[in-house]
């Protein structure tokens, strides 16, 4: 172990702690930003972790390797389809965007007491940053509607609701939407802890500004485990003038959306949502599962380990191609579920490796009996339903926040994360 001075030492923890708060609360605002201060945080911990590897710290890593190896599962599986890869270029820019994972997922396992005492104030940052993510979205957006002489209702609007309202800060919805429900669950988590360092009254504000924001990305998956997660919450805690009133809320507003002619949320809600019926001139098909096809023909071709890491870009753009679908086509559309972007890239080795990863996730949760880590690996594991998380950078620094959670929390114990000092 190499030894550096007490006073240095703390400060490149307190800098450390700084630089990761503030990669979290420019998540939902700036990715750029995000990945800076998420580098930052990397070396100096690392300098930290390197100068006091000690004993313990090998002790630490016998202990919890499988762990550790399970939660790099995505790592992994891309070094190995690196090895017969023929996109090698791809392959190493797909390494660059998933590496931190595996630095920050190390530095939890050997220090998680690090981590739980800075996770407290990540949650407050993640809040901050959502409420200047939807100030930001609709400032732009309100700016837009006076300019052509609007209303504040054409904020529901095609033109100014959904992407549209996610591109002001250029974040992919379904990304933006599943942060802001994270920011939900912490404020909620904080609104019922006793030594809470906010008054009340902001944060129910602040909740009602997210719950808001959310509604208005109309991001079908995020909402659907907002509905679904809030009904069994309420159920638990026996909030039964609560649970009826958020219901008949829900009622109105479904009702609202169904029943009122040229309405953009029906289309939004009721009518894309098509699953198993053909388009007509009245309803479009969602065409995102017609699209796993492609992802299942290129597993076809090398069903056992895959074409390799980022070789199955290509072959699934031929098979877009061939089905006439002009729109995946050309935006080159990944599998958008991250089973079948495992699948159609690693093979049957992919599959396994990604129902090994989830049953590992959700056996932690089961351990740690903890509401809100269901709450939270649920709307993950739903976004991954529809999204090919793992393959962006937002979904890589969401699932670290994650591991986080799992590997940190202290089970049901009344909040004792946020009260530990």
């Amino acid at each position: 172990m190499i030894t550096i001075p007490i006073k240095l030492n703390s400060l490149i923890i307190k800098t450390s702690q700084i630089a990761l708060i503030l990669s979290f609360f420019f998540l939902p605002i700036n990715l750029f930003a995000n990945n800076l201060f998420l580098t930052i945080f990397l070396i100096i911990f690392g300098i930290y972790t390197v100068t006091n590897f000690n004993e313990k710290s090998i002790n630490r890593m016998r202990m919890k390797w499988q762990l550790l190896s399970t939660l790099n599962i995505p790592i992994l599986l891309l070094l190995i389809g690196l090895i017969y890869s023929s996109n090698i270029e791809g392959a190493l820019k797909d390494l660059g965007r998933i590496i931190p994972l595996f630095f920050i997922s190390t530095y939890i396992i050997l220090n998680p007491s690090f981590f739980k005492r800075t996770l407290k104030y990540i949650m407050y940052a993640l809040i901050l940053g959502c409420l200047i993510s939807a100030l930001i979205c609709w400032g732009i957006s309100i700016l837009e509607i006076t300019r052509d002489g609007g209303s504040l209702l054409d904020l529901i609007s095609r033109e100014y609701a959904s992407h549209k309202l996610a591109d002001n800060i250029g974040i992919h919805t379904p990304y933006l939407a599943l942060i802001i429900n994270l920011a939900i669950g912490f404020n909620i988590l904080i609104l019922n802890d006793s030594r809470r360092i906010i008054s009340k009254w902001i944060l129910i504000v602040s909740l009602l500004i997210l719950i808001l924001f959310l509604f208005n990305l109309m991001a079908r998956n995020a909402i659907f485990c907002f509905i679904f997660f809030g009904i069994i919450f309420l159920i638990l805690k026996k909030k039964i003038l609560w649970l009826t009133a958020f219901i008949a809320l829900l009622s109105l507003l479904g009702g609202y959306a169904y029943f009122t002619e040229k309405n953009f949320l029906r289309d939004r809600f009721f009518k894309s949502v098509n699953v198993f019926e053909n388009e007509t001139i009245f309803s479009k098909k969602d065409g995102r599962f017609d699209r796993l096809e492609a992802s299942y023909e290129v597993f076809k071709q090398f069903p056992f380990v895959g074409p390799g890491a980022a070789s199955e870009d290509l072959l699934r753009k031929k098979q877009y191609y061939i089905n006439r679908d002009s729109e995946a086509y050309n935006e080159n559309y990944n599998a958008h579920n991250q089973f079948m972007e495992y699948l159609s890239t690693y093979g049957i080795l992919g599959g396994l490796a990604y129902i090994l990863f989830f049953v590992v996730i959700f056996k932690t949760v089961f351990r740690k009996r903890s509401f809100f880590l269901f709450f939270a690996t649920g709307c993950f594991f739903v976004a991954n339903l529809t999204e090919s998380l793992l393959e962006r950078s937002w979904g890589v620094v969401i699932y670290i926040l994650v591991i986080m959670l799992l590997v940190t929390w202290e089970g049901n114990r009344n909040n004792k994360l946020l009260q530990n000092e």
